[in-house]
């Protein structure tokens, strides 16, 4: 088990811990209660919104911190909801040992499948992903707010936006062309997911990596925004064009998200700052490298395409999707050279496959949207 805050520097990659979620330990949870950043705003948040007497569902329980804060709030009933029996059983124990256990329902199934016998005051959740649904939150949340919220009933987080920006990281980009990808444990390996993903290429997945924020070529631009009863569709193809603010090698694309947890309380996990905690040591950002990088001049424009979708035969259920980023450069009005990486590695071989149909958007840097 860590008890310590885990070690990282600036542009080392890690194993995109969002794409092994079904295989989650407990050295990954406790990662996360150990997140300066993560803790102190569910916390505040859940405290802020969670009233005396109120009924609460805990979607992606885990080991069951966020249920506690919302039962040390007063709340009647805490409906704790997770896949995994192994994480599920360290919450129950917690409740045991802060004699809330009369208080706190286990329930040990995929959330799609649960018929609970009341509404619930509040539905909080933290399967948010560096990309903010990597981890499929949108369906799962949806159905949650549909089936398990009261009408008027308040969600945990309100809502929550992704951004992305085109960077400079070469050291990242080295690493992971040398299959230099840090890892929690043994149980999760880049070989393995790449495998179980039938990736070949390392360039075509994303990783974990602190990126400070002088490696920004650009302004950050949001690809996706969800919020009230998060009906947005988690199957879609965004268009951005970014003007490049300086010289540089272009090796890829940074995300993170911003998420409302509660009236007064954000969760903003772009910051690069360690010591300050001002950058979240479980998410970190998301790094989508380009394999070949590019050399750019201040005033070109990278037009990205960027879309997510599940694969073929797969649902949200399988927690499979696949995100493509592919585009190209304009150097003086003209077009100067391409990328393209994909998940879905089919797509290369068969590029007239009907893969999803999705409705793009028009490209656009005229500042909306934008993240300083």
């Amino acid at each position: 088990m860590l008890t310590n805050k885990l070690p990282y520097s600036v542009e080392q990659p890690w194993l995109p811990f969002s794409e092994a979620l079904l295989n989650w330990d407990e050295a990954f949870h406790q990662l996360m209660l150990n997140d300066k950043l993560r803790m102190h705003a569910y916390e505040k948040a859940i405290k802020e919104t969670v009233k005396p007497g109120d009924v609460v569902v805990d979607l992606g329980t885990g080991t069951g911190i966020l249920s506690l804060w919302a039962l040390e709030a007063g709340a009647s009933c805490v409906y704790g909801i997770d896949l995994n029996p192994d994480i599920l059983a360290l919450a129950v124990n917690m409740m045991i040992k802060h004699k809330f256990s009369d208080r706190f329902i286990a329930i040990n199934k995929i959330s799609y499948d649960v018929i609970l016998p009341e509404r619930a005051d509040v539905l909080m959740s933290e399967i948010i992903g560096n990309i903010a649904d990597n981890e499929d939150f949108q369906p799962i949340l949806s159905d949650g707010i549909r089936r398990f919220l009261k009408p008027g009933g308040k969600c945990l987080p309100r809502d929550t936006c992704a951004y992305i920006v085109p960077i400079t990281a070469t050291k990242a980009h080295s690493a992971i062309k040398k299959r230099e990808v840090k890892t929690l444990n043994p149980n999760y390996q880049l070989d393995k997911l790449m495998r179980g993903k039938n990736i070949s290429n390392p360039f075509n997945l994303y990783y974990d990596t602190l990126i400070e924020k002088p490696a920004q070529l650009s302004k950050p631009q949001r690809i996706q925004y969800y919020h009230d009863d998060w009906s947005q569709q988690p199957v879609y193809c965004k268009v951005r064009s970014f003007v490049i603010e300086r010289d540089a090698e272009f090796t890829g694309f940074q995300c993170y998200f911003i998420a409302d947890l509660s009236d007064t309380v954000s969760l903003d996990i772009s910051g690069d700052d360690q010591d300050l905690h001002s950058c979240s040591d479980s998410w970190k950002h998301a790094y989508l490298p380009i394999e070949h990088p590019i050399t750019v001049r201040k005033g070109d424009v990278i037009s990205l395409s960027f879309s997510r979708y599940y694969p073929d035969g797969m649902s949200a259920l399988q927690f499979r999707q696949i995100y493509r980023w592919r585009g190209h450069v304009e150097r003086d009005g003209k077009h100067y050279t391409t990328f393209d990486q994909c998940m879905d590695e089919r797509v290369f071989s068969e590029p007239r496959r009907n893969i999803v149909n999705i409705e793009q958007e028009k490209p656009r840097h005229t500042g909306e949207g934008l993240h300083f």
